[in-house]
Parts: structure tokens; sequence; C-alpha cells
């Protein structure tokens, strides 16, 4: 019985080295700017401007912008891309933690206003009490609690910019 032990704590532990070795191999970085997709396809993800009930919507190559915009990082490498296509204009502020927005196209923080960044991308959730919701064509997105310049950009994400007031 003992000699079974034996055999099968050794082919734990070889299983264990064999895994571990694996996961040093393996790249599984959601922000990696590589194309895993085995079909080949551009990593794209969408932006959408909301200003009341209309809506302007952008299909964005995230390789590609981020390439053209490798100085910035997150939201901010895409709106700076769309920008430099002259697809939109903005501006934006450094605080000191990271970029956030005070105008995008005709959206501004402005008379209570204020520009206002919900995503798809869980990580990016407000979980907080604070946190809101909106709904845009039928699929529910939260606000991030990341700024625009440190929120994640992922294969087929959406990111919805629009006002709240306060």
């Amino acid at each position: 019985m003992k000699k079974y032990a034996k055999i099968i704590t050794a082919l734990l532990l070889l299983t264990l080295c064999v895994s571990a070795l694996c996961a040093c191999f393996y790249n599984n970085d959601e922000n990696d700017n590589s194309d895993n997709s085995s079909s080949g396809n551009a990593r794209q993800m969408q932006l959408v401007i909301l200003n009341g009930d209309n809506a302007k919507e952008y299909t964005v190559n995230i390789d590609e912008a981020q390439s053209a915009q490798s100085d910035k990082k997150g939201l901010m490498a895409i709106l700076a891309y769309l920008k430099e296509q002259g697809e939109l204009t903005y501006t934006a502020e450094d605080s000191g933690y990271g970029a956030f927005l005070t105008q995008i196209n005709e959206l501004k923080n402005e008379n209570g206003n204020y520009i206002y960044i919900y995503t798809d991308v869980e990580e990016d959730f407000d979980v907080s009490v604070y946190a809101s919701q909106i709904t845009y064509k039928g699929k529910q997105y939260t606000n991030s609690i990341s700024n625009a310049s440190q929120m994640l950009i992922k294969d087929n994400c959406t990111i919805v910019i629009t006002t709240i007031k306060f």
C-alpha cells in the first residue's frame, strides 16, 4: 500500500511541476496588443457618444488605435486615434490620477451636467453605492470607476459616453 501511495504522490508532484511550467509559457493577458483570435480577425470595440436620444457610434480597430497612439493608454488612445482621423473632438484634463474628459463632441461638463463613461468591461465597473447603469440598445452598461486613461479596452467591448446631471 505504501508503494502505491509513493507512486501516486510522485505522479501528483510531477503533474504539479508540469502545470506550473506550462503556466509560465501561457499568456492570457487581456490587455496584450497581440491578436490571439484563431480566426485572424482584428480586435474591435464599439464607442458610443450618446447625447440625449442622438447616438454616434464608432467601430474601432483596437490594435491600430493603440499602435498609432502608443503614448496614450486606455480609452484615451482610442479617443486620440479617432480625433486624429477627424472623427470626433474632445478635451481632457490630467487630474494627477489620470485623464478625465471635459468635453467630447457636443457633450460638455457645464450647467450641472458632467460627462459620464459607461462600460461593459466588468473590471472597470463601479461597485460602490454610487454606481449607476444605463441601457443602450437593450444592453446594460455600468459607469466606470476608472478614469479614461486607465480603462481597459478589450475585444468586443462597448463604451458609452454621455452626461449625467448632478
